[in-house]
């Protein structure tokens, strides 16, 4: 059922919880939660003004956090963004990683051509350091 906080939560904190399980199950998915990926969570965490608290329930009870997809083309292309950071967080994606990006790059409305043509420039304007602003910006022109 949750606790009386989840039962009270608004509909935009849920929605940013529900992003942040997306994100800890995708750092999951190849079986482990390194520290890169760990550091990333914590700072995408903050990000989304999540407590100590909230990040522990989310990461105990994930069943209890569904995705609400973004509706803007924006808000779309920044969590595809957010995906493809926390994939290539620790330095080594594998196959299920691979095919984990497409399914959700399908799931927040991006054909599979849109996705080969921004994944690998995301990644390497990631590995240049620049900026997610400047990425998303990028991502936005392209699309």
């Amino acid at each position: 059922m949750g606790t009386i906080a989840q039962i009270f939560e608004s509909g935009e904190h849920a929605a940013k919880k529900g992003m942040f399980n997306n994100m800890v199950m995708l750092a999951r998915v190849d079986g482990k939660v390194d520290e890169a990926e760990l550091q990333l969570l914590t700072k995408i965490a903050k990000r989304l003004s999540l407590t100590a608290e909230q990040i522990r329930e989310v990461i105990e009870n994930p069943d209890e956090y569904p995705m609400i997809p973004p509706v803007t083309k924006e808000d779309r292309a920044d969590r595809f963004v957010q995906f493809i950071e926390m994939v290539h967080a620790d330095g080594n994606v594998d196959p299920s990683e691979e095919s984990l990006i497409k399914k959700y790059g399908v799931a927040l409305g991006f054909n599979d051509g849109e996705i080969e043509a921004i994944e690998p420039e995301i990644k390497n304007m990631f590995s240049a350091n620049e900026k997610r602003e400047d990425i998303l910006a990028a991502v936005l022109e392209k699309l």
